[in-house]
């Protein structure tokens, strides 16, 4: 009989610490942030973020998976329930907001977490192409990005806004790599990316190549302001491109920035812990890649077209930067 008892009490025992291990289990919450490539600077970001998130905040497991279609995937697999946050172009959210191109509808259930690193909308002509404003820009052929991607977004809605339809001139559709060697061949006029501060092809290129950067009046970049949120006026200094010609010692430039989103359904409390697990440690982010040493607490509020988490908006008001 106590064999019995003995062999009922073990029993009883591991059922009940396999119990707890399911509880604690089901307890960590799994959640996904989805990035662009493997082995890209949103996956880079994405997974020191993770790392300070899952250190500093119990029973929270993040985890960074690649997304194929980058940003657009994000936002889907965010409103379909299948992802919680994700790395996107500011441009992209701004379209899923309204629910345009390449989004059905509104999207529902979308919430800003904050802007993070971001990129020059490099508008580069040929100085022997004679081109000096934008309106000279008419009939010339401008390589604009691939089909569907950020790049095209952009420029489309910009070159709407400054008053160039899409059919006044020849569209190339090339990656900025690509761009580039056709920039040396002279097989096109321009370029218009977007990409990071000093980004290296770009000096590579203006070694061999004189290129000239076209900027703005204050009147069109008020109407780039009004028209497209997302757009944030940089000044770019001289000496990150010594060769690139500028109207000056630096220019105003358009830049956009590259912004997390989540669900709007993850709790408020959640969402302020992982703010901050981000926001306390933010030397850790900034180890991780130069591209991230832009990210602060100021500049984590600009640039965002998307309604900030009321979890994220809270610890950002209590930091003081957003009122």
């Amino acid at each position: 009989m106590k064999h019995l008892l003995g062999k009922k009490c073990l029993v009883f025992l591991i059922v009940a610490l396999l119990s707890l291990s399911g509880i604690a289990f089901a307890a960590t919450k799994q959640l996904t942030i989805g990035t662009a490539s493997p082995t890209g600077g949103w996956m880079m970001l994405a997974s020191t973020m993770a790392k300070l998130i899952n250190e500093n905040v119990p029973g929270t497991n993040l985890t960074p998976v690649p997304s194929p279609r980058g940003g657009t995937e994000n936002i889907e697999t965010i409103l379909s329930g299948e992802r919680e946050m994700g790395l996107v172009m500011a441009n992209t959210a701004f379209a899923a907001l309204k629910g345009t191109t390449p989004f059905k509808e509104p999207a529902k259930d979308l919430a800003g977490w904050f802007s993070a690193h971001y990129g020059y909308w490099y508008l580069l002509v040929r100085e022997d192409s004679g081109i000096k404003t934008f309106a000279d820009l008419k009939g010339k052929r401008i390589a604009i990005g691939n089909p569907g991607d950020g790049d095209e977004a952009l420029n489309k809605e910009a070159f709407e806004v400054l008053g160039m339809s899409w059919d006044a001139f020849e569209p190339e559709y090339s990656g900025l790599s690509g761009a580039v060697d056709l920039i040396k061949q002279n097989q096109i006029h321009a370029i218009a990316y977007v990409g990071a501060p000093k980004l290296p092809s770009l000096n590579e290129l203006l070694v061999t190549k004189k290129m000239r950067l076209i900027t703005f009046t204050d009147e069109e970049l008020e109407k780039l302001f009004e028209a497209l949120p997302y757009i944030v006026v940089r000044e770019m200094p001289q000496s990150d491109f010594p060769e690139m010609i500028l109207p000056g010692d630096s220019a105003k430039v358009l830049s956009m920035n590259h912004i997390v989103v989540c669900s709007s359904k993850i709790p408020a409390e959640d969402m302020y812990n992982y703010t901050k697990a981000v926001f306390s440690n933010l030397e850790t982010i900034h180890e991780a890649s130069k591209a991230f040493s832009v990210i602060s607490l100021e500049s984590a509020v600009t640039g965002m077209p998307v309604p900030f988490h009321e979890g994220a908006a809270k610890y950002f008001k209590e930091a003081g930067v957003l009122k």
